[in-house]
């Protein structure tokens, strides 16, 4: 079946009536919802891209209605916690910027597993895409206070394609399976941070899992190439992501890569690159560059690993 909502409609109160298969159409406007997505196998389709916008405003330190602070993991605009969703040609922002005032604000959080995003803009500063779960200590950690949904703990795959993506610090983070295809990976200006390093991703994977982050033919950019911005660093130990036939502005910083302030996360961190356009001997010496044969094997290993079929 499928629903059709403009603005003036709650996002929430129509997943309630969906069920397995069917397709949630929104009509181009502002919605000023959280929305959380709890079903099964269902579509998620924007009139148009820029035109349809979901927004909120929650952050980190924000008091909410139970008298606690917001936590990172509650500060979504859109949460999906529901297997085999899609979502496209639509907006998401958690309008809490600049991140020296607001800190973690996250814009979408996904949780489910056999995710994908077309064509979707997304919108943040500190914290905008979560791609869960939870690593494992903070599950244990939020018992009680975060839903049942959001500890489970499961795998998810996730797929990023044709999307443009802002933010200024570990921007996307998490533990999931995730390739990031064909995206524009804009850095947003961090001047007004007392830190002025960016860092686009932060990925936190186990040890045991072989694959984490790719990001495959994404484009690098900022509208201020002043700033020095690094393409990942360890959210946990043993943080997985690679940068495969990529192109970077020239914020992007010649380490490339970042143990995580004071940390040994890069005796542990699993950061890999296949990029002509860079000097090697400029980058960090513990994040391996691929060869042509390893690089078309990674890529190979990582899209049927996350089901992915143009």
């Amino acid at each position: 079946m499928k629903f059709t909502i403009d603005s003036n409609d709650s996002i929430n109160e129509t997943l309630k009536k969906m069920k397995s298969g069917d397709t949630l159409f929104l009509k181009n406007g502002l919605y000023n919802e959280k929305v959380v997505v709890l079903t099964d196998n269902i579509n998620i389709i924007g009139e148009t891209m820029d035109e349809v916008v979901i927004s909120n405003h929650d952050w980190f330190t924000k008091i909410m209605p139970d008298y606690n602070e917001c936590n990172t993991f509650r500060t979504y605009t859109l949460l999906i916690a529901g297997n085999n969703v899609n979502i496209s040609n639509l907006t998401i922002e958690n309008t809490c910027t600049p991140s020296s005032r607001y800190g973690q604000a996250v814009a979408l959080y996904v949780e489910g597993d056999n995710f994908k995003a077309t064509d979707v803009i997304l919108k943040g500063a500190q914290d905008t895409l979560f791609t869960g779960p939870l690593p494992p200590d903070l599950i244990i950690r939020h018992q009680g206070f975060l839903p049942d949904f959001q500890l489970r703990g499961n795998k998810s795959r996730q797929i990023y394609e044709d999307c443009q993506i802002y933010g200024d610090v570990d921007f996307i983070f998490g533990t999931a399976q995730a390739l990031f295809i064909n995206c524009d990976i804009i850095s947003i200006p961090t001047k007004t941070r007392k830190e002025k390093l960016g860092y686009i991703s932060a990925p936190a994977h186990n040890k045991e899992d072989e694959y984490g982050y790719l990001f495959y033919k994404c484009n690098m950019t900022s509208d201020d190439n002043n700033q020095e911005v690094y393409l990942a660093r360890p959210w946990r130990d043993y943080g997985t992501a690679a940068f495969i036939d990529c192109t970077y502005g020239k914020h992007i910083s010649k380490l490339g890569f970042n143990k995580w302030n004071n940390t040994n996360r890069d005796k542990t961190a699993r950061f890999y690159e296949y990029n002509k356009d860079i000097n090697i001997k400029d980058r960090e010496p513990w994040a391996k560059q691929l060869t042509k044969d390893e690089k078309d094997k990674y890529v190979n290993e990582f899209l049927k690993l996350v089901n992915y079929n143009k």
